[in-house]
């Protein structure tokens, strides 16, 4: 099975990340834009795996208090469009504890640097050029999520098989 690890986003936060796949959808001749209940932040890729005890562990160990996030800004890699995450150091130390905490349990994480950024479209084409406005929004993470990736009728669908409440920093 194909799993990552990933954080959900607040409803404010989905509302304003909908919005902006709506003006590439307006804007662009064509583009795969990702499904609604797709919307994520990526904290470790794992990819193929048997090992799904293994993977559960790993996240149910996490030992990291809740924290805010600022989603807004756009840019694009290629022809995939994505919004920005302003600069978290809190965010960054929980992505690096995950992938760490993978490698130790055998898992293949890349090492490459942690670049958080949420896709909103692949294979985007347009007669001109598109600017994406993406506010500031700001949301608390509260919860990490163990997620399969599978095709299911010809698309691609995320189910959650595992996650983990980080503590409220009362609790910490």
């Amino acid at each position: 099975m194909r799993l990552f690890v990933a954080i959900h986003f607040s409803p404010e936060v989905r509302r304003v990340l909908l919005n902006a796949m709506d003006e590439i959808r307006r804007g662009a001749r064509r583009a795969n834009v990702t499904r609604p209940e797709n919307l994520h932040l990526t904290l470790a890729f794992i990819g193929e795996t048997n090992d799904i005890r293994g993977a559960r562990e790993a996240i149910n160990g996490i030992a990291c208090p809740a924290f805010g996030l600022v989603v807004g800004g756009a840019g694009r890699f290629g022809d995939l469009f994505w919004a920005g995450i302003s600069d978290n150091p809190a965010l960054a130390a929980l992505a690096e504890t995950v992938q760490s905490d993978l490698r130790a349990r055998g898992f293949a994480i890349e090492r490459r640097p942690f670049r958080p950024h949420i896709t909103l479209a692949r294979q985007v084409r347009s007669d001109g050029p598109l600017r994406l406005l993406i506010p500031e929004t700001a949301m608390t993470v509260a919860r990490v999520s163990l997620m399969k990736s599978q095709r299911i009728g010809g698309r691609l669908t995320y189910t959650e098989v595992g996650g983990k409440e980080l503590a409220r920093p009362e609790e910490t």
